[in-house]
């Protein structure tokens, strides 16, 4: 048996302990710094039996015992497991660097607290720290803007008003040229720009470098015209391809037991390639683009829903192992980032106020 440290392992102190985590497989230890020495002893793959004889001053079997716990805890990968493979994978496609790295594999498949635990939280949070300021005013020495109001750009600002989030979606179905102009709006190619290396697709969003590693799934489960079933859509092509037939789970399944997914009748699921991004930008500001650009494709999708009259909810929640099953992902650099939810909206419960109604402190962020 051949042993190393895994090449994702992290250190940070907790009080006079030394917490060790491998990002990538979530495992975690808390133990005494003098231990964080047995990161060092196997820096490549190395036999146990190596590692005793280099230690002649510790009981051999006890020694041998806390290393086959260590592989068992995921701080030590045994040659040929499947965590040793994980890592291999990792190592050669992964490059965006390990801050990105971090990042990335710490938020997968998290656990998220349901609405009431959440509420809890904030009302209990609020007794003694209330919530920061979510505007800045500006003081009396500032500029009035004029209103928006020219003829020429209410249709625009008609729309972008009418944009809601409504989780209370309707059971009725939505049309296919409904969801066709939303796909359209966020990932529709309509054009190329020749580089020096390739031609690089536009569409109606900005993407870092025009390398645009989104793509679009499509789990069709009341859609005119569509029979229920997962769909990936082209951008270049502006088609839907099934991949699979509708499945028994229940979206809330996907989304962390949010359970108003489940009248939605289309489910967009928005994945990054992310190879197509680091091909060209390998450092870690360059997974700061991709997120960027998942906002600037989701915004554009719900002014396109709006203009129809539909709600889209957007939703960060994901069981990222569970919706990459669903969609057939396997490469580690290919992975859901966000979904839209898109149905007939009903009844709105929220109470929405004008600006000037509500009760807003008056002073200046900027006030001297």
């Amino acid at each position: 048996m051949r042993v190393k440290v895994p090449q994702t392992i992290v250190t940070f102190p907790s009080g006079s302990e030394i917490v060790v985590y491998n990002y990538l497989t979530k495992d975690a230890i808390t133990c005494a710094p003098a231990d964080t020495y047995w990161l060092t002893v196997a820096p490549d793959w190395t036999s146990i039996e190596d590692i005793l004889v280099a230690h002649p001053h510790f009981e051999p079997q006890s020694l041998q015992h806390e290393i086959k716990a260590l592989v068992d805890l995921g701080i030590l990968l045994e040659e040929g497991s499947s965590n040793a493979v994980k890592e291999a994978n990792y190592n050669h496609s992964w490059e965006l660097g390990r801050a990105a790295g971090f990042f990335h594999f710490a938020v997968m498949d998290n656990e998220y607290a349901d609405l009431s635990e959440s509420v809890s939280r904030q009302k209990h949070r609020t007794l003694a720290d209330p919530s920061p300021d979510l505007f800045w005013r500006n003081s009396d020495k500032a500029i009035s803007l004029p209103k928006c109001n020219r003829a020429e750009s209410q249709p625009l600002f008609d729309v972008m008003l009418k944009r809601r989030t409504n989780r209370n979606a309707l059971p009725d179905s939505i049309s296919l040229p409904e969801l066709s102009e939303c796909l359209y709006a966020g990932l529709g190619v309509v054009g190329f720009v020749k580089s020096e290396t390739c031609l690089l697709p536009l569409k109606l969003t900005p993407s870092g470098g025009a390398r645009n590693p989104f793509e679009a799934f499509v789990w069709a489960r009341n859609v005119s015209d569509v029979s229920p079933g997962i769909y990936h859509y082209s951008g270049l092509d502006h088609s839907l391809e099934k991949l699979a037939t509708d499945t028994s789970q229940l979206p809330m399944d996907l989304f962390k037991g949010q359970d108003w997914t489940d009248n939605m009748p289309a489910i967009i699921f928005l994945v990054a390639e992310l190879r197509r991004t680091s091909w060209k930008y390998n450092d870690p500001n360059a997974y700061r683009v991709v997120l960027i650009e998942a906002g600037h494709i989701a915004q554009n999708m719900m002014l396109a829903c709006a203009n129809n009259n539909l709600t889209t909810c957007p939703t960060a929640a994901l069981s990222h192992r569970h919706v990459s099953a669903l969609l057939g992902l396997s490469d580690i650099t290919q992975t859901p980032i966000y979904a839209l939810l898109v149905g007939k909206p009903g009844a709105n419960s929220d109470v929405i106020l004008e600006p000037g109604i509500q009760n807003c402190h008056p002073t200046s962020h900027w006030a001297a």
